[in-house]
């Protein structure tokens, strides 16, 4: 069964993403939304994309796995990259240090140094998940570049990491102990995907989002247990 997971600024966007990666209809997938999105200040910092779920409905599914290898120009999305972040990171009055990209199973990871790496951040990470996100979108407008990124700096990505399996190791002991759900403080889109994978790998829990916009948050329970 072929599946995709899409986001942007909102559904009908994501969806419209999501069909022509398909190469299908709207009316050939299932959609399940994962993530309605929230607008953010002036539709820019902290805005959070809208994610769905796109199953191609049996009798129309599709292989275009190999299609999408072949159509991927990994040395021009990693270019316009490069061009993109350099371009807004000017319009935010920063100063750019060094920027360093790569390219590695379907993910450009990004590597920016700054003369102002807090703002460049921003509260909770919110400024830098906004420019990852738009950096995204322009990708996105070119087949050949539409790849996935991660925009790093100072490391903060992995302090973010470091500071979520914290947490979620409180979680679980939680939920062991007293076999009730644990509901985590409202989180970022990428936040969350990350505690949902994190706990995925531990396996004998089962996760799940409820909440809207800034205040949609991750639960956790025994698998064995009924919401």
């Amino acid at each position: 069964m072929q599946e995709l997971e899409v986001s942007g600024k909102n559904i009908e966007e994501a969806i419209t993403i999501g069909i022509k990666k398909l190469d299908c209809t709207k009316d050939e997938v299932e959609i399940k939304i994962l993530d309605e999105g929230t607008s953010g200040l002036f539709g820019l910092m902290g805005a959070k994309p809208a994610k769905i779920l796109l199953t191609l409905k049996k009798e129309n599914n599709k292989n275009i796995s190999e299609k999408k290898d072949v159509d991927i120009d990994s040395a021009l999305a990693c270019k316009n990259v490069e061009s993109y972040v350099r371009e807004i990171i000017s319009m935010m009055n920063i100063s750019l240090k060094t920027l360093e990209t790569s390219y590695k199973d379907g993910i450009i990871e990004i590597e920016v140094s700054t003369d102002n790496g807090s703002l460049l951040i921003g509260k909770g990470g919110q400024s830098l998940d906004a420019l990852e996100y738009i950096v995204q979108l322009m990708l996105n407008t070119n087949p050949k570049t539409r790849v996935k990124i991660n925009l790093d700096t100072e490391n903060y990505r992995l302090k973010q990491q470091e500071r979520l399996k914290v947490i979620a190791e409180k979680a679980i002991e939680y939920v062991q102990r007293t076999k009730k759900i644990y509901r985590f403080d409202p989180m970022s889109a990428k936040e969350r995907k990350f505690i949902h994978m994190y706990l995925k790998d531990i396996g004998g829990f089962d996760t799940f989002s409820e909440g809207e916009g800034t205040m949609r948050k991750v639960g956790v329970k025994l698998l064995s247990d009924k919401k």
